[in-house]
């Protein structure tokens, strides 16, 4: 991140300029959602889980298994629609507590603080301070097959998205900021 920043603030090559934009609104996108930033050692994933993309999980007893990861990634934003995001978008940024003096973190201007938000995230809520109970994926090209996922548990998934709104809304207001800082001099 701190690269394309430099070349968006520093490089004379248009072309150059336009990547590296294009590169620091993925990632302060992708910074954001807790399991990038975080991955599971244990014994059943000794290699790790990937962010939770080796994790077999279900919303409810009836739902498709999923991975954990993707649950995530859809729990944060589930649709390719953009009216309805820009309605979602507009919707979260007038809720009170999504006031841009409410959100203590802004504070936080530097990446690295970013994912350390994300990984504290990850590790005590996405992953339960380890105790996530969930199925591996165990070779299979994806969690759809894997009977034996388990439910995520109560309260799991309205917490998720509580946070996922907070996160949606704190990288909004960080991209925003950091384009401030990065097109001043353009």
């Amino acid at each position: 991140m701190a690269e394309n920043e430099s070349v968006v603030k520093n490089e004379n090559d248009r072309e150059r300029k336009a990547i590296a934009l294009a590169w620091l609104f993925h990632l302060v996108g992708d910074i954001h959602q807790p399991l990038h930033a975080a991955q599971l050692f244990t014994i059943e994933y000794p290699n790790g889980d990937r962010g939770g993309n080796e994790i077999c999980v279900r919303v409810t007893q009836a739902g498709q298994p999923m991975d954990l990861h993707r649950f995530w990634d859809g729990v944060i934003t589930s649709s390719s629609n953009v009216t309805r995001l820009r309605n979602e978008a507009a919707a979260l940024r007038n809720r009170q507590e999504f006031q841009r003096s409410r959100l203590t973190e802004l504070a936080s201007t530097d990446f690295e603080s970013w994912s350390k938000e994300s990984f504290e995230i990850a590790t005590k809520i996405a992953y339960q301070n380890g105790g996530l109970i969930g199925s591996s994926r165990a070779g299979n090209k994806d969690c759809t097959t894997v009977t034996a996922a388990p439910v995520l548990p109560a309260g799991y998934v309205a917490s998720a998205s509580r946070i996922a709104d907070r996160r949606m809304i704190l990288a909004g207001y960080r991209l925003a900021d950091l384009l401030t800082r990065v097109t001043s001099k353009l």
